[in-house]
């Protein structure tokens, strides 16, 4: 580890852990199937900057969270369902 104290990388990590967490708990409020978020998880670089790695998900999850995000009513669709 460089760039870093053990201790401020600990509360780095808590926080890309805590921000991973509610980006997934917000995606499963919004309908979306696990299976297209399981990908995202904490991630730090190697100077202790916090960050969460999205890893790919399929463009039908991308575009229900877009829409979701957008207050779009499709978005209530789950991904994979017909498109319009």
């Amino acid at each position: 580890m460089t760039g870093v104290d053990l201790p401020r990388w600990r509360e780095h990590h808590a926080a890309a852990v805590t921000a991973s967490e509610e980006l997934k708990a917000a995606l499963a409020g919004l309908g979306i199937q696990e299976r297209h978020y399981r990908g995202i998880r904490p991630a730090m670089t190697s100077t202790g900057r916090p960050y969460v790695y999205l890893g790919i998900m399929s463009a039908a999850a991308v575009e229900s969270i877009t829409a979701a995000l957008q207050n779009d009513p499709a978005a209530q669709k789950p991904p994979g369902g017909p498109s319009h």
